[in-house]
């Protein structure tokens, strides 16, 4: 009786300690809107994985990134923190994005890449905004949409702490409100909101 109980034990704890190490992942299938240097491309289909961690933190992976001619590979941000707001989560980042492909463009680059975030997860749906310069000898500003925007991704803000209390365009000038092109927004509770118009 003593070794069934110890049994049990055992296979209790090994539950627990998968249970505390779950992770989930989300995929997301949709357009991505990719202009270079400020001319549109034609949207190509794309894919969008959010892997939860047991941390609380999420990576956000898009999947066989293209842009042009070159080919990058999957593009990775890791240890980002999801903001809930109502039914929509919030993740932003601002920082080096990872590229782990074989890829000669990715190997160019050194396996990274300069990147911004503004994604919304809201009813099953994503929208992203990513902007990536490229630095190949010559820049590229590369500036993708994935999805479509919803009512809480429109601006990124809502009323109250979170209401915008200035704009500034990509090069840090103030703005009397959004521009066309990606829009630096700070709120009333001192963050700061990237939005692509």
């Amino acid at each position: 009786m003593k070794k069934f109980f110890m049994t049990l034990a055992v296979a209790a704890t090994a539950f627990m300690a998968t249970t505390a190490n779950a992770q989930t992942t989300e995929q997301f299938t949709d357009k991505l809107a990719i202009s270079l240097n400020d001319a549109p491309q034609d949207p190509v289909d794309a894919t969008v994985e959010l892997e939860h961690k047991a941390d609380g933190t999420s990576t956000f992976m898009l999947k066989n990134f293209t842009f042009g001619i070159f080919e990058v590979g999957d593009v990775i941000v890791e240890g980002i923190k999801g903001v809930k707001n109502g039914d929509a989560t919030t993740y932003d980042f601002e920082g080096t994005a990872k590229l782990p492909s074989d890829k000669a463009v990715a190997e160019a680059l050194g396996h990274q890449i300069p990147l911004t975030l503004h994604s919304v997860v809201e009813g099953g749906k994503l929208y992203a905004e990513i902007a990536l310069l490229v630095d190949m000898g010559e820049k590229l500003k590369v500036d993708c949409v994935f999805g479509k925007k919803s009512e809480t991704a429109i601006n990124g803000v809502v009323a109250g702490k979170t209401a915008p209390v200035a704009v500034f365009n990509a090069t840090g000038a103030r703005q009397n409100g959004l521009q066309k092109g990606l829009n630096i927004v700070r709120t009333a509770d001192g963050k700061t909101v990237k939005v692509l118009k």
